[in-house]
């Protein structure tokens, strides 16, 4: 059967057994028997192959995205929240050339001030093994806090056709749908926006109805706070594709299945600053400027006191001097005491 019927928690977290796994597990299993042999560690981390789920096993995990390393900006704060490797290593497996490089942003940590000085922001996935990229938008509020909003770009799951920077990413598809192929177990998974938002109209004209693209409703974003760049709302949109064909061998099955990106599910993740908290956030985003305000202010009062004290001594000497010099009175008396002249008496 190409088509199951399952309720949502066996399709994402909880799984169910299929023949397919069965088999699968079950070769598993010699492998671990020939290991054991050899006396091969065993990864902790490894999902076991009994059920399929799209999230088997990796529900309330911290191991599921890996060993992530970032820059904690003690010795430079301009790279605070930079990731540095990811399972010890600076590079993917996923992709040759720079698209295989590790960088971006770990979980959208910035250093302040950066995203009000730039265009653009990256943030790194683990599950795409590759950074998705925003880029400035519009200026919105958040709890009556100003924010700067960057959109998920239009370029992130483009062609070499429409983007050539993104030719090392193998999208040798029509353009709009990321081809994550390589990042997870050689499966034949695809990424893109909801309902093929912004991707070439080839994947929409696949489907009779259903697929009804809308701007907004299926876009990505980050609202960042511009002076701490402390993202305060998040809205991640994406839909997971599998690409389905045929298959040689089994025409029995697959003989009248044309080739389809077939659309599994899509998420909407929103995550935003709750109200209680934008009072605390809001005095910590002012607080520099009232530092300097305060500043300013003290520097003024200096000044506006060390005059007042000025003008008192000034004042205090003046008046002093006022009391020491001879009235008019006193000066017309010495006058004419020296215009007479004494006569001697004999």
């Amino acid at each position: 059967r190409i088509f199951v019927k399952r309720t949502i928690g066996e399709l994402l977290f909880d799984g169910y057994e299929d023949t397919v796994m069965d088999i699968g597990s079950s070769l598993d299993s010699d492998d671990d028997y020939f290991e054991e042999e050899d006396e091969v560690e065993k990864d902790p981390n490894k999902v076991p192959m009994d059920k399929f789920g799209w999230f088997y096993k990796r529900n309330g995990t911290s191991w599921s995205d890996g060993d992530l390393s970032m820059h904690t900006g003690v010795d430079d704060m301009s790279l605070l929240g930079k990731i540095a490797s990811w399972n010890k290593r600076t590079r993917t497996d996923a992709f040759p050339g720079d698209c295989g490089l590790v960088r971006g942003s770990s979980d959208g940590l910035f250093p302040p001030g950066l995203t009000s000085s730039t265009d653009s922001i990256s943030i790194y996935s683990t599950d795409l093994c590759r950074p998705l990229h925003f880029t400035r938008s519009t200026t919105q509020d958040v709890h009556g806090i100003p924010v700067q909003k960057f959109d998920l770009a239009a370029s992130n799951f483009a062609n070499s056709s429409v983007c050539a920077e993104n030719a090392c990413y193998n999208n040798n598809i029509p353009s709009g749908v990321q081809n994550v192929t390589q990042c997870k177990m050689e499966s034949p998974a695809f990424v893109s926006r909801p309902h093929f938002h912004l991707a070439d109209p080839f994947y929409k004209d696949q489907f009779q109805y259903g697929v009804h693209a809308k701007e907004g409703a299926h876009d990505s974003s980050f609202w960042v706070e511009p002076k701490s760049s402390i993202p305060l709302k998040v809205e991640m949109r994406l839909q997971l594709n599998v690409l389905l064909r045929k298959v040689e061998g089994i025409e029995y099955l697959f003989k009248n299945l044309p080739e389809v990106m077939f659309p599994v599910f899509w998420f909407d993740s929103v995550a935003t600053l709750p109200e209680h908290m934008a009072g605390s956030l809001n005095m910590l985003v002012m607080l520099p400027t009232i530092m300097q305000v305060c500043g300013i202010c003290s520097v003024l009062s200096s000044f506006i006191i060390f005059f007042l004290v000025f003008l008192c001594k000034f004042r205090t000497l003046t008046i002093r001097k006022e009391k020491l010099k001879p009235t008019e009175s006193e000066n017309i008396i010495k006058q004419m005491e020296y215009s007479y002249t004494k006569v001697p008496v004999k």
